[in-house]
């Protein structure tokens, strides 16, 4: 009898469009997540037909990264809009998890790793971590400062840093498989 645990699959999600500058960056961050043991990750890049060499990018870079425990799939998004890249990737996804990411936010290593933990705790139907705005340059900093502030978050719990509870909205979002088979696909704005 094995002592390995049960394979879990996760889907990460990925809209993006004429990304160029930031698609490689992204991608290695991604490369670089902890998995628990007996995860494997889908990582499903949605491209809206981007016109500056990302798609290119894409596309060597899914064919050298098909690793064992996670692979990268290039997906075509005709719609170019984030609604249509989520829902094509969640129609070509297979993993019991769905976590939606972004190209232009950093993740610590065990992102993904706290979702599943956040899911499998609380038995929600979306979890995820707080939105922290951050800047580099005194302009940005100061957006960033603001954009945290109660005078802006009001109340959102979603925005609280050290709050750990249920809150009305989460941060890009990590969604068993089921919550979409219930609710359907995302809206389009």
């Amino acid at each position: 009898m094995s002592d390995a645990p049960p394979v879990r699959l996760v889907s990460a999600i990925v809209p993006c469009r004429n990304e160029r500058g930031h698609i490689e960056a992204f991608c290695e961050a991604v490369l670089a997540q902890r998995l628990p043991p007996g995860v494997l990750l889908e990582v499903l890049v949605a491209d809206g037909r981007s016109d500056d060499g990302t798609r290119d990018w894409l596309v060597a870079f899914c064919a050298d990264n098909q690793a064992p425990d996670r692979r990268f799939v290039l997906v075509d998004n005709p719609g170019r809009i984030v609604s249509t890249g989520l829902n094509a990737a969640i129609a070509q996804s297979q993993g019991d998890v769905i976590v939606r990411l972004d190209v232009h936010t950093v993740y610590a290593a065990d992102y993904i790793e706290q979702c599943l933990q956040a899911l499998d705790k609380s038995g929600a139907d979306n979890v995820g971590g707080p939105w922290k705005a951050e800047g580099s340059g005194a302009t940005q900093e100061a957006i960033a400062a603001v954009f945290q502030s109660r005078l802006v978050a009001g109340g959102a719990r979603s925005r609280q840093l050290d709050y750990d509870g249920w809150v009305d909205t989460v941060y890009l979002g990590c969604w068993p498989r089921a919550t979409f088979q219930r609710f359907g696909e995302i809206g389009r704005a």
